[in-house]
């Protein structure tokens, strides 16, 4: 057996596998099959830019409607996993109830063939995300509507109401943004999952519970509480002089790869300012955020992430913060599925080492001699 290597904790700077899905670099850029974020966010449907990471290429106009009408196929929940989800407690977090829906799912389509099982998830995880909140929140399930788009149905079964064209658009463009992102504590749980030739079901459900948490997906669930605690823009450098002072975590703020700029939330603010001005109000939200990253910038030079402007264009759109992450699911599904694809073409099994602190050659004491 070769000499284990001590890898930094959290496996910071380690490459753990090949990919050509996605690439976050220090420097802030952000690629998906090599075209820059902002082409992308610029000039690509939600569903265009699905198809890319999941094929590796931009598709042709017939094979995007193809695409489009296979998801619309599979976008209708089973009444069955309702049944389930209303089993469960009234007030139980969104995260909870979607990991539980969509591990029943993965037990009711166990049978269907892999790639049918992966359009089942991707097509089914909006109107997931948004009735696992409705039905445990008093409310009645909202079927996908077959004419809208992915962006637009979720917005419309949140609420019940078709979403006016520019709402949809602010939205597209954040599910854009969350689609995908390289080795993140999520994608790579369903990697590890992958690896043991478990199915995307599993594997899905494994990634929901690694999401849920609020250094990962939860972020903008937390951003936005923070935001609603501060207030108002005077607030923010008071707010923030005592939580550094207090060692408190300031959320929204900070990111593994990126030091400088994280380009998705560059892209967010200007979303989130076109939609303040387009709706007439929300501009104290955007100063607010504004001046808090300004003020954390010039305190310890951490740049605000996506989750940051994400949080506020959610609330703007009148959207329950509970159900901030499972949106965030509806959209990484797809990179989730892209990375378990990646890893069964070239698979092996993740069994890491760990160092071991613990004691050795103790001595068994009989129970009644302890």
């Amino acid at each position: 057996m070769p000499d284990v290597i001590r890898a930094p904790d959290g496996l910071y700077g380690v490459a753990v596998a090949e990919t050509s899905i996605s690439k976050s670099s220090p420097d802030g850029s952000l690629t998906y099959r090599g075209y820059p974020i902002k082409e992308l966010f610029d000039k690509a449907s939600f569903e265009e830019t699905a198809f890319l990471i999941l094929k590796g290429r931009l598709p042709r106009r017939a094979e995007l409607d193809e695409f489009i009408e296979n998801l619309r196929r599979h976008a209708k929940v089973p009444e069955g996993i309702y049944d389930i989800v209303r089993r469960l407690p009234s007030g139980a977090h969104p995260m909870d109830v979607l990991r539980t829906a969509v591990s029943a799912l993965g037990a009711m389509e166990g049978s269907l063939e892999e790639r049918e099982q992966q359009y089942s998830l991707m097509a089914k995880m909006p109107a997931l995300a948004a009735n696992c909140y409705r039905i445990v929140s008093g409310m009645p399930v909202v079927e996908p509507d077959p004419v809208l788009d992915h962006a637009s149905n979720l917005l419309y079964m949140l609420s019940g109401k078709r979403p006016d064209k520019f709402d949809a658009w602010a939205f597209e463009r954040e599910l854009i943004l969350y689609l995908e992102h390289d080795m993140n504590a999520s994608t790579f749980t369903v990697r590890v999952v992958a690896s043991t030739l478990a199915d995307i079901s599993a594997a899905s459900t494994a990634g929901l519970a690694a999401l849920k948490g609020p250094l990962h997906g939860g972020a903008n669930e937390a951003a936005m509480e923070m935001l609603l605690e501060i207030g108002t823009a005077d607030r923010a450098e008071s707010y923030l002089q005592d939580a550094l002072a207090n060692k408190k975590k300031v959320m929204g703020f900070g990111h593994r790869i990126y030091k400088k700029v994280d380009p998705r939330a560059e892209l967010s603010k200007g979303v989130l300012k076109r939609l303040v001005d387009e709706k007439g109000k929300g501009d104290d939200l955007y100063r607010l955020c504004d001046r808090l990253a300004s003020a954390m910038w010039k305190a310890k030079k951490i740049p605000a992430n996506l989750d940051f402007y994400a949080a506020p264009i959610f609330y703007t759109l009148s959207i329950p913060i509970p159900v901030y992450t499972p949106i965030f699911a509806s959209s990484r599904i797809v990179g989730w599925a892209a990375h378990y694809n990646e890893q069964m073409a070239h698979n092996k099994l993740f069994r890491p080492d760990a160092e071991y602190v613990g004691s050795s050659d103790l001595t068994y004491v009989p129970i009644e001699n302890r």
